[in-house]
């Protein structure tokens, strides 16, 4: 118990010196050690509703195995923002002590969080609105699945000119995809099949059927021209439906 106690104490002692350093804490002022303990506990909080929303979406889809990776991931993360949390509030309360200044007191998670029961996505109507903190492609990717609601389904719709009256799959997978900075032509669904990297994405997934069908989730939420009436068009589907015969692709970093 001694040996692993001694251990123990060794390696906290190198974590805090290596904070020390690398924060040069030892001109921070006391105003700036509070906001920097704030922002870490702040996305400490993010963290965990991240690994929360994963976790809970790899016990429903036990065949994605990245989910679970990505789940221990940002509890990982989690646990070091934690600790740089820990270290600021315990650097301000000593400064509180010694200059009679207020202690940094917990945040209270942002209402607009994360995880805890929220999806990354909500949908209100038929209008789907991302987090803030998701990254700024996927937003507009989103955005430009808005747009596309109130479209009817057109065979070759979108193909010659982005903007049309109508959308088939293909074309709409490849508006969200411009529009987002990460195409820079329509694509049919034989040339989707060699778009971007194999496999299910961290965000955005693209799943083909060469020369048949093609559709996009992202977070999970489902843009596709199926799965309702008949030429409904592009729309958000909150469903689940088969994934039989289709390969996943998605954006190179997302």
């Amino acid at each position: 118990m001694k040996v692993t106690g001694s251990v123990s104490s060794f390696w906290n002692l190198i974590f805090f010196f290596v904070l020390f350093a690398t924060n040069g804490l030892g001109q921070v002022s006391y105003r700036e050690a509070v906001s920097r303990y704030y922002q870490h506990a702040i996305e400490a909080t993010r963290a965990a509703q991240w690994a929360d929303y994963h976790s809970r979406k790899a016990w429903q889809n036990p065949w994605q195995q990245d989910l679970v990776a990505l789940a221990w991931q940002w509890k990982a993360y989690e646990t070091q923002q934690r600790q740089w949390a820990a270290y600021y509030q315990q650097f301000t309360n000593e400064q509180s002590a010694m200059h009679s200044q207020p202690p940094a007191s917990t945040p209270q998670p942002q209402p607009q969080a994360i995880g805890g029961g929220q999806p990354p996505i909500v949908m209100r109507g038929s209008q789907a609105y991302g987090h803030v903190s998701l990254p700024t492609a996927l937003l507009r990717m989103i955005q430009a699945g808005n747009a596309l609601q109130n479209k009817p389904y057109i065979l070759g719709g979108g193909h010659r000119q982005l903007e049309d009256v109508g959308y088939d799959c293909s074309s709409s997978v490849s508006y969200l995809l411009i529009k987002a900075g990460l195409l820079s032509q329509v694509l049919n669904s034989n040339r989707i099949a060699n778009y971007g990297v194999s496999g299910p994405g961290r965000y955005v997934t693209l799943w083909v059927k060469p020369g048949h069908h093609v559709f996009i989730t992202i977070c999970g939420l489902r843009l596709d021209t199926s799965g309702g009436q008949v030429a409904e068009g592009p729309r958000w589907r909150t469903t689940d439906r088969s994934l039989s015969g289709f390969m996943p692709r998605h954006p190179p970093g997302l």
